[in-house]
């Protein structure tokens, strides 16, 4: 198995006290109590739950974290929305049916050949399905365990559960800097080797057809057939009423 292509930054800017047990998140339990009550009570999740979280868990993340992954999200559906058998997923529970191999909830996940692709889906069981993800994305967090967990632990889940591409997004080392984009793909042995980015820092996905291509604090999308870049679904939304009002406004004018 290939070693991560780049080393995850540092970071120090945590808000929350490194000693704090909730800091990666918490479930929720019932307690049973001297004299047969019952109580609810949150427990705090550890490195172990990030690789196999349960539904209902809470997940503490950061603000850059949690925008970047709804953008990308938005982007890969808008991509594949006429696609009745290709599934966009995010944050939903991948059950391998391996023993002993971890289930995680990728950030996002693009799965073909799908059936029912509009059907609700609590985690998405793998032998059941009749297929499985072929790219998955993770945005790496500022806690140590989250890194630890996405640059190291993730890399051989996702290779021992054979996806195609697995691609890391780190924030920006600093205020000045452009995130950090790194990935791996599994070779004829299966395998993950690493996918070296090109000059400019953007990796080609084969699975999706796209460059992945990080500017700033954000990442872009581009189709490699037309150079295009992917909008997010409110992107597209906005440039067919824009569309539709020059529309009207030139038949108004005939």
């Amino acid at each position: 198995m290939g070693q991560p292509a780049r080393k995850p930054p540092a970071f120090d800017d945590s808000d929350l006290p490194s000693d704090d047990p909730f800091r990666l998140g918490f479930r929720e339990r019932v307690v049973r109590l001297p004299g047969g009550r019952t109580e609810l009570r949150q427990i705090p999740l550890t490195a172990e739950d990030l690789l196999d979280p349960q539904v209902g868990d809470h997940v503490t993340q950061n603000s850059w974290h949690n925008a970047i992954v709804v953008s990308i999200f938005e982007m890969l559906s808008w991509r594949y929305e006429s696609r009745p058998d290709v599934l966009v997923t995010g944050d939903l529970k991948m059950m391998w049916g391996i023993p002993g191999l971890p289930n995680p909830s990728p950030d996002v996940a693009v799965i073909p050949g799908v059936r029912d692709k509009a059907r609700m889906r609590r985690s998405f069981k793998i032998r059941q399905e009749g297929t499985r993800p072929t790219f998955v994305l993770e945005v790496v967090s500022d806690e140590p365990e989250h890194r630890s967990a996405d640059h190291h632990r993730k890399v051989e889940i996702y290779e021992r559960a054979g996806i195609s591409e697995y691609l890391i997004l780190d924030p920006p080392p600093s205020a000045d800097e452009e995130c950090l984009l790194s990935g791996f793909r599994l070779s004829p042995s299966h395998r993950y080797e690493p996918i070296p980015p090109d000059a400019e820092g953007r990796i080609l996905s084969d699975a999706t057809g796209l460059w992945f291509a990080p500017r700033g604090r954000d990442l872009i999308l581009l189709d490699v057939a037309t150079g295009e870049r992917i909008l997010t679904a409110s992107e597209a939304r906005a440039e067919n009423m824009r569309l539709r009002a020059e529309l009207a406004r030139l038949k108004a004018g005939e």
